[in-house]
């Protein structure tokens, strides 16, 4: 009967020494992806309508895409940006598909769909932060 409870205890010892060493998984909010610095500005929507992007591709409405400001866009086209509402804290990837002539440094232009993802059409501007992945 000693054999066997030993034979327990180590058995029982070396489970909780694996579980406990064993590494923790991570959520995956994309802040560990980042490559980019954090820029805090505002979020609009447009509709893509059929009509090519500044990058030269058409998108549906539904795609997750984005347009950036003038004063940032030059070498964006196809950059993944996470885009996070600080009012509700949330968040959707949008890839950079277009120019926004009208927006102002730091801020996108979102389709329909990436602005409905962290916001609600009808507030129209939404505060965001947002960064490259």
């Amino acid at each position: 009967m000693f054999p066997q409870t030993i034979l327990a205890t180590v058995a029982a010892l070396l489970v909780a020494t694996h579980v406990l060493s064993s590494p923790t998984p991570l959520t995956d909010t994309s802040a560990s992806k980042r490559t980019g610095p954090t820029f805090t500005g505002k979020a609009t929507y447009y509709f893509q309508s059929g009509v090519a992007g500044a990058c030269g591709q058409v998108n549906p409405d539904t795609a997750l895409i984005g347009a950036m400001n003038a004063a940032q866009y030059p070498g964006t086209c196809g950059e993944s940006v996470v885009v996070t509402n600080t009012q509700n804290g949330k968040f959707v990837t949008i890839r950079i598909e277009d120019l926004c002539p009208g927006c102002a440094a730091n801020s996108l232009d979102l389709s329909v769909a990436g602005f409905g993802a962290i916001g609600v059409e009808a507030d129209g501007v939404l505060p965001i932060v947002w960064h490259t992945v």
